[in-house]
Protein backbone atom coordinates (compact mmCIF):
# COMPACT_ATOMS: atom_id res chain seq x y z
CA UNK A 1 0.00 0.00 0.00
CA UNK A 2 1.24 3.65 -0.64
CA UNK A 3 1.49 6.41 1.80
CA UNK A 4 -0.74 8.89 1.72
CA UNK A 5 0.28 12.29 0.20
CA UNK A 6 0.47 15.19 2.74
CA UNK A 7 0.21 18.46 1.10
CA UNK A 8 2.07 21.59 2.65
CA UNK A 9 -0.20 23.81 4.92
CA UNK A 10 -2.03 26.62 3.06
CA UNK A 11 -0.28 30.34 4.20
CA UNK A 12 -1.37 33.71 3.27
CA UNK A 13 -0.44 34.69 0.05
CA UNK A 14 -1.10 31.61 -1.51
CA UNK A 15 -2.73 31.01 -4.84
CA UNK A 16 -5.97 28.73 -4.53
CA UNK A 17 -7.44 27.11 -7.54
CA UNK A 18 -11.59 27.41 -7.49
CA UNK A 19 -13.60 25.16 -9.51
CA UNK A 20 -17.22 24.08 -9.57
CA UNK A 21 -17.11 19.95 -9.98
CA UNK A 22 -20.57 19.54 -9.74
CA UNK A 23 -23.51 21.69 -10.18
CA UNK A 24 -23.78 25.37 -11.42
CA UNK A 25 -22.79 28.11 -9.10
CA UNK A 26 -24.65 31.16 -9.24
CA UNK A 27 -22.45 34.73 -9.35
CA UNK A 28 -23.75 35.61 -6.51
CA UNK A 29 -22.73 33.05 -4.30
CA UNK A 30 -19.60 32.54 -6.07
CA UNK A 31 -18.82 36.36 -5.44
CA UNK A 32 -19.42 35.56 -1.66
CA UNK A 33 -16.75 32.81 -1.38
CA UNK A 34 -14.09 34.68 -3.44
CA UNK A 35 -14.58 37.64 -0.50
CA UNK A 36 -14.02 34.86 2.07
CA UNK A 37 -11.08 33.46 0.23
CA UNK A 38 -9.65 36.63 -0.22
CA UNK A 39 -10.25 37.53 3.69
CA UNK A 40 -8.46 34.44 4.90
CA UNK A 41 -5.74 35.87 3.03
CA UNK A 42 -5.67 34.06 -0.03
CA UNK A 43 -5.55 34.60 -3.96
CA UNK A 44 -8.25 32.65 -5.34
CA UNK A 45 -7.49 31.70 -9.52
CA UNK A 46 -11.26 31.14 -11.19
CA UNK A 47 -11.21 27.57 -13.47
CA UNK A 48 -11.81 28.09 -16.88
CA UNK A 49 -15.20 26.52 -16.69
CA UNK A 50 -16.25 27.41 -12.90
CA UNK A 51 -19.36 29.46 -14.37
CA UNK A 52 -20.02 27.12 -17.37
CA UNK A 53 -23.66 25.56 -17.47
CA UNK A 54 -24.31 21.82 -19.06
CA UNK A 55 -27.87 20.82 -17.64
CA UNK A 56 -28.02 21.23 -14.47
CA UNK A 57 -23.90 20.70 -14.26
CA UNK A 58 -20.74 23.53 -14.21
CA UNK A 59 -19.91 22.39 -17.88
CA UNK A 60 -19.85 19.34 -19.08
CA UNK A 61 -17.92 15.78 -17.30
CA UNK A 62 -14.74 16.40 -19.62
CA UNK A 63 -14.83 20.71 -18.80
CA UNK A 64 -15.21 19.85 -14.72
CA UNK A 65 -12.37 17.60 -14.68
CA UNK A 66 -10.26 19.56 -16.70
CA UNK A 67 -10.69 22.35 -14.49
CA UNK A 68 -9.67 20.51 -11.84
CA UNK A 69 -6.53 18.59 -13.60
CA UNK A 70 -5.07 21.80 -14.51
CA UNK A 71 -5.57 23.16 -11.00
CA UNK A 72 -3.44 20.03 -10.06
CA UNK A 73 -0.88 20.59 -12.90
CA UNK A 74 -0.49 24.53 -11.98
CA UNK A 75 2.74 24.94 -9.45
CA UNK A 76 1.27 28.63 -8.28
CA UNK A 77 -2.13 26.83 -7.22
CA UNK A 78 -1.12 25.46 -3.18
CA UNK A 79 -4.72 24.77 -2.69
CA UNK A 80 -8.29 23.90 -4.69
CA UNK A 81 -11.74 24.89 -3.55
CA UNK A 82 -14.40 23.70 -4.74
CA UNK A 83 -17.39 26.22 -5.45
CA UNK A 84 -20.06 23.86 -5.08
CA UNK A 85 -20.45 20.16 -4.19
CA UNK A 86 -22.89 17.84 -4.74
CA UNK A 87 -24.93 15.91 -7.35
CA UNK A 88 -22.45 14.93 -10.26
CA UNK A 89 -18.82 15.38 -8.75
CA UNK A 90 -18.00 11.61 -8.83
CA UNK A 91 -18.63 11.81 -12.71
CA UNK A 92 -15.51 13.71 -12.79
CA UNK A 93 -13.71 10.66 -11.80
CA UNK A 94 -13.12 8.46 -14.63
CA UNK A 95 -11.48 11.73 -16.30
CA UNK A 96 -9.08 12.35 -13.41
CA UNK A 97 -4.95 11.72 -13.69
CA UNK A 98 -4.09 10.49 -10.61
CA UNK A 99 -0.24 10.29 -11.04
CA UNK A 100 -1.04 13.76 -11.65
CA UNK A 101 -2.80 14.31 -8.53
CA UNK A 102 -0.63 12.00 -6.63
CA UNK A 103 2.77 14.48 -7.98
CA UNK A 104 0.99 17.60 -6.80
CA UNK A 105 -0.45 17.50 -3.41
CA UNK A 106 -2.75 20.19 -2.84
CA UNK A 107 -5.35 21.13 0.09
CA UNK A 108 -9.12 20.04 -1.40
CA UNK A 109 -11.69 22.05 0.34
CA UNK A 110 -15.14 20.54 -1.00
CA UNK A 111 -18.76 20.53 0.71
CA UNK A 112 -22.03 18.14 -0.50
CA UNK A 113 -25.23 20.00 -0.18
Amino acid sequence: MKKPVKPEKLKRGDCVGVVAPAGCVEPKQLERGIRVIEKMGLKPILGKYVCSRHRYFAGTDRERSEDLMAMFKDERIKGIFCARGGYGADRVIPHLKLAIIRKNPKIFVGSSD
